[in-house]
């Protein structure tokens, strides 16, 4: 049953090339989008407004530009673009800014935009937040939505776009953010802003009508009050300036070093390497810095290699204190992807303890550690709910961390310059493994965990593609996990995130293990699996017969990856129409898999049922209830009654009964589980749905025009959200909404 919306030509090139800035999937998949976003609410200050120093004139000219002017001082609305080095502070000054616009009664929203896919979701979420309706996206841009409702509010508002380091990601492919014309646009009312922060300074990257605040290092003597302020008892003025100065002020930089002093002047037993005054600090970056390796001519290199510095002191810090585990679990940290880790699930002591990297793995020394790099900025630890009374029996799953950008983008070069990035990531591909082997992706019981694991299962294979690391082993042991994960996106019906998990898992298993290898030809499969659900049955089409060829020619007409790709292709053709070359197909495999896999296989059962369906279609009703009824008692042996492949039979079951009259049983079966779906699975998954429409049509035939009516227009409006205006199933739903208003 399952189906979306199909991947279009930009789609399939960012995916090709890995890259995925400039990915719209418009009104397509608006709610199921929507429903994965991050919190739009502005976070707390991570800095006391008191506290921040050296940034009173910025402040001052960016709260004049973008609608919070001064008594007496005009202001237009803008956009500002807040730019500077990773690791100056823009995020920083955006939260003040925020937090002044909400205190000046201005609405404000904060769009996270570290992850391209989790910054459009946060968008939509927005769009809906303001009362945009699923109607709303029917033939129409996302982003005409979104600026619809911003622009009709009639308070004045500010929204924040934080690290949008890439300018295409607002934009259109073809202009950028130029036309404004995209999900960044100047507001219409004077009294409403945009704030984005970003690495990428470049104008021409951005527009005209966008205002350019450069976002500088601190001044020395700034710099020295907030290592002041850190570090109270750790020295005068003058050697505070002095470390400021060595330190680039770079306000990330600061920090550590101010953190790293405060943590010195409380250990009570202190060694002759711990420094705790600015002047001892600075000397021993001094000495450092010449020794830490970076690119020559890259962009922010002094401050990279500050950072560098100034973490590794801070690491050392933490190794003397007994903390031994704390940099080789920054440096695993480093290789997961960008939203929140549920650590506790992810980092398991009988892995650690494995390899040499990770000394006397306890699980009180790796909290320890945790706690430490937590207590030195180095990593931001979200625990479980403190609501919780006995913590010992908080679901490991809600305690999550997560990492500065920067430090996690320098930790994994240092990682590859030195050499030890494959080792680090060896170790997270057995940990993945490990837990993604213990949450299934067709329970939808786990799809909440899976929905916080399935990005770091793909993270460390997008490094791998950037990087351009073949090593086949290691690669060999990522994909169990990536896969399940993309295998997850699919099954929970996220059909545009699977297809471009399965293309970067087929780009990197070609290039490490080889085009004709079992697990490429597999991955190729699946990918093709999500394109036909995704509605593009003739480009599915043409890539399963191409892997038929080259799955024969490889591994063998009786191989289960050549089985799998024929039962697809069969699946494929009858979607297509073509029911009776689908039969025949359907039929021959079915001995084939019978004879290689046995009679109670899940492909050997899939491929039985799919040929019932073939039958169905050619009114063969008595023959398919009986395979239907064979299939459902085989497959009920080993799952449960509420597995998606066991409604599927039903609903098979209950279409047969309805195409032979028998409305009454039909309606109580499509019933049954209609509710069943809703429960496990959602209201708008795509087989809730079509189950949901053939109870429609079940109340048309039995004389319930009106129920009828009110079911098909229910379903047609989630199928837009899920789905998109233009899936084949969305325009079947529309077409019988239509006879049934004809008639």
């Amino acid at each position: 049953m399952q189906s979306s919306h199909a991947l279009n030509q930009a789609q399939q090139a960012a995916q090709q090339s890995g890259i995925q800035y400039n990915i719209f999937i418009g009104a397509d998949q608006a709610r199921s989008v929507a429903a994965t976003a991050p919190p739009i609410v502005v976070p707390q200050l991570k800095i006391a407004s008191q506290a921040l120093r050296g940034r009173a004139e910025l402040l001052e000219h960016a709260g004049d530009f973008i609608g919070m002017p001064r008594p007496g001082v005009a202001s237009e609305p803008r956009v500002m673009v807040l730019y500077g080095l990773g690791g100056v502070g823009k995020t920083t000054l955006a939260l003040e800014l925020a937090h002044r616009a909400i205190r000046a009664n201005h609405q404000v929203w904060w769009v996270p935009a570290d992850d391209v896919e989790s910054m459009r979701s946060a968008l939509y979420a927005l769009a809906f937040s303001l009362g945009a309706r699923d109607e709303d996206f029917d033939h129409a841009h996302p982003s005409d939505v979104l600026w619809r409702y911003l622009n009709s509010l009639d308070h004045a508002w500010l929204l924040v776009i934080d690290n949008a380091d890439d300018p295409a990601a607002l934009g259109s492919s073809s202009g950028g953010v130029q036309e404004g014309t995209q999900w960044l646009r100047p507001p219409a009312s004077h009294r409403n802003g945009v704030i984005i922060s970003s690495r990428n300074g470049r104008p021409e990257r951005w527009a005209s009508w966008i205002r350019m605040c450069h976002v500088p290092p601190l001044t020395s003597e700034a710099g020295a009050r907030v290592l002041a302020d850190l570090a109270p008892r750790a020295g005068d003025e003058q050697e505070a300036v002095a470390l400021s100065g060595a330190l680039g002020g770079v306000p990330l930089a600061l920090e550590l070093a101010g953190r790293y002093l405060a943590a010195a002047a409380t250990d009570p037993f202190p060694g002759e390497d711990t420094h705790t005054s600015f002047n001892a600090y600075r000397i021993n970056f001094d000495t450092r810095l010449g020794h830490v390796d970076m690119p020559a001519g890259s962009s922010g290199e002094s401050a990279r290699r500050a950072l560098t510095t100034t973490w590794e002191i801070s690491l050392d810090l933490l190794e003397r204190q007994g903390h031994d585990l704390a940099r080789p679990l920054l440096r695993l940290l480093s290789c997961c992807g960008v939203s929140p880790v549920p650590y506790r699930a992810v980092i398991r002591p009988e892995v650690l303890a494995d390899t040499t990297l990770f000394p006397r793995p306890t699980a009180h020394r790796i909290g320890s550690a945790l706690r430490a790099l937590d207590g030195l900025g180095l990593i931001s630890l979200d625990l479980a709910p403190r609501t919780q009374v006995h913590r010992e029996n908080a679901d490991p799953w809600e305690s999550r961390l997560t990492m500065h950008p920067l430090v996690r983008t320098v930790t994994r070069q240092n990682l590859q310059r030195q050499g030890v990035l494959v080792d680090y990531l060896a170790v997270l591909a057995v940990a993945l493994d490990k837990v993604t082997a213990t949450i299934v992706p067709d329970n939808a019981h786990h799809w909440p965990r899976w929905s916080l694991l399935a990005s770091h299962c793909t993270a460390p294979l997008e490094l791998m593609a950037q990087l351009e690391i073949r090593d086949a082993g290691l690669v060999s042991t990522f994909l169990p996990a990536a896969e399940r994960a993309a295998w997850y996106r699919y099954m929970a019906g996220h059909y545009l995130q699977a297809s471009i998990d399965y293309a970067l898992l087929l780009d990197v298993a070609e290039k490490a293990i080889g085009p004709a290898s079992a697990e490429a030809l597999s991955i190729g499969n699946n990918r093709a699996r999500a394109i036909r659900d995704g509605g593009d049955n003739a480009r599915a089409r043409a890539m399963l017969r191409e892997l038929l060829a080259a799955a024969l020619g490889a591994l063998g007409s009786d191989h289960p990856t050549v089985l799998g790709i024929r039962l697809n292709l069969g699946r494929t053709l009858r979607e297509s129409g073509d029911v009776a070359g689908a039969e025949a197909e359907l039929r021959a495999l079915l001995d084939d898999s019978r004879r290689v896999l046995g009679e109670q296989h899940s492909d050997t059962i899939a491929t039985a049922l799919n040929l019932g369906v073939c039958l169905r279609l050619q009114d063969r009703f008595a023959e398919a209830e009986a395979v239907y009824r064979q299939v459902l008692s085989d497959w009920r042996q080993a799952h449960a009654a509420d597995d998606l492949t066991t409604l599927d039979i039903r609903f098979e079951l209950a279409e047969t009964m309805r195409h032979q009259g028998d409305f009454a049983q039909a309606e109580a079966e499509l019933r049954d589980l209609v509710t069943m779906a809703t429960r496990v699975y959602g209201e708008d998954h795509p087989n809730t749905l079509i189950i949901r429409r053939s109870l429609a049509a079940v109340l048309r035939s039995s004389g319930s025009l009106e129920a009828a009516d009110v079911e098909f227009r229910e379903v047609l409006r989630l199928q837009r959200g899920k789905l998109g205006a233009e899936h084949p199933l969305t325009r079947a739903t529309e077409a019988a909404l239509e006879a049934g208003d004809a008639s």
